[in-house]
Order: C-alpha cells, then structure tokens, then sequence
C-alpha cells in the first residue's frame, strides 16, 4: 500500500519500482473530491524469480480541508482483507487457489519540508502500526541537501517515538550483512530518502534510470542520491518473506484473536440470556 498526498511522487515510485507503466501519468480515478483507493497490479523478474506485486494506491489523501475520514477509510479497508482471510478459514470448504489481499507493507509518503510529521501523519501512522507493517518515506530525497535529510530524518522519527508508533522492524532480515559489515545499521536509514525516475540515460555506455532536475540529473539506483536500491531490494528480496510472515503471525493473528472472542462472548451471552428467559418461564 503505498499512502501519501497527491504530488509527493507515489505513482512514479510504483513505476520505477516495477520498471514499467503500471500507472501510466495522469491515468487516475481520483475526482478531487475525496480519498479513493485504487487496485493495480504487476509482474516483477527479480533475480530470475517471478514476483507477482499487487498494489494499493491511495489517491487524494490529505488533500482535502476535512482528513478526517481518511485514516478510517485506510484501516477500514486493512480490516476488510483480514476479514476476507477469516471467513475463508472459517469455511467448511476452502476455496482453492484462494488470493490472499492483505496488505503486509504500507509505504506513508512524507514530504520533505523539514518540519517532520503532521497530526494527521501521526494519527495515520499510528492507526496503520496497529495493522500493518508500516516504512516511512521522505519523498522527492532530492529536495533536500545532505544536512537538511539527516535532520529531517532525526526530526520524523522524534516525532514517531513521542507518539509510539511502531515501524516494521528491518533487524532480523539483515543480520548477516551487519555481521559482515559492522559499521551497516539498516535502522539508521529509517525513513528511506528516495529518489524515483523513470527516463533512461546512458552514462558511461550504462543505462541509468535517472530524474531530470533543471541543474542536473539524479541517478535513482545510485545509494549516494537515493536510498531507493535498499528499499527495493527490502521490499522484493530480503524481507519480502518476513513481511508477509509478520502480517500473518502478529497483525492477522491480533484481528482474529480479537474477532473470535468477540464472537464468543456474543453466543455466551445469548446462551445467558436463553436460560435466563427459560427459568423465568418455568417459573
């Protein structure tokens, strides 16, 4: 899921991420209005491996004077594909080949204007960390010069321990690199800085994905503009496993745990309520 206002570059990033036009420009259902949540999805090579990518793009949120249905609207639909998984287990008979809809990662765009998080970013994220595996990004990286990123970076995340929003944890997936490299802490990128671009530019005789700025070009999957390649490699490589896993193992589990006890105390007292109504009738 990828969350973010409109400008803040989400569907250039679905591009670039899937090296193809997956949302071709200006091709939205958004009607200025109101948020609404589009279904896209890919087919990714990596490394050989086929990965098919299913995407949710939310257009239109926190444009509007009035956000405050934007945040249901996100956790209303999470809870909707926890509940679509439940009834399917609950079936009798399962249906074959059933799709699994949940979301297990939720990218949240931040703009990078250097002031941190808003309330209505900080209500989302932690209203999201509830449900999902959430990654704060600092959209358009290139705005900012070096010093600018590694404050803003320091600010977004004083603000997400203040409010105690949990991000998703990189840890385990990278534990042998950190071994291998001991001055590598993934952590410390948290949020990403990114960089999307979808034109071509041959540098060197090697073609580069890069973004055109009026004083120069950025080069997407260069670690020195972008942390876009570490991103990638985090979303279809490295944690792809862990991500889905901890979407089952906690944030499902927390939803169905949560489900079949409401649904247990409601038959108890309704089984309270018959016999109450019995032995007053007897009576």
């Amino acid at each position: 899921m990828i969350i973010g206002e409109t400008g803040t570059g989400k569907s250039t990033f679905i591009n670039t991420l899937c090296d193809e036009d997956v949302i071709p420009p200006g091709n939205t259902s958004f009607n200025g209005e109101a948020m609404c949540i589009e279904n896209h999805s890919a087919t990714i090579f990596e490394g050989g491996t086929k990965i098919n990518l299913d995407i949710v793009l939310t257009s239109g949120f926190g444009d509007s004077i009035d956000n405050t249905d934007s945040t249901a609207k996100l956790v209303d639909y999470l809870e909707t594909q926890f509940e679509l998984t439940l009834k399917e287990e609950c079936r009798i008979q399962r249906t074959p080949h059933f799709k699994d809809t949940r979301v297990h990662a939720a990218l949240y765009f931040i703009r990078p204007t250097g002031k941190g998080l808003r309330p209505l970013d900080i209500q989302c994220l932690k209203a999201l960390s509830a449900r999902c595996n959430v990654i704060p990004v600092i959209s358009k990286g290139d705005l900012l010069t070096e010093e600018e990123k590694k404050l803003n970076k320091e600010l977004i995340l004083k603000h997400i321990n203040a409010a105690g929003i949990e991000l998703y944890d990189f840890s385990s997936c990278f534990e042998d690199i950190e071994e291998e490299l001991p001055g590598f802490n993934l952590g410390q990128m948290v949020p990403f800085s990114i960089v999307s671009g979808t034109e071509r530019k041959l540098i060197e005789e090697i073609e580069y994905k890069v973004r055109k700025l009026p004083h120069g070009i950025v080069r997407v999957d260069d670690p020195a503009h972008s942390d876009f390649p570490i991103l990638r490699t985090c979303l279809l490589g490295a944690c792809q496993q862990d991500l889905k896993d901890t979407t089952h193992d906690i944030y499902y589990e927390r939803y169905r745990t949560k489900k079949l006890s409401e649904a247990s105390q409601k038959r108890e007292a309704s089984g309270l309520a018959k016999t109450s109504a019995k032995t007053i009738s007897a009576k």
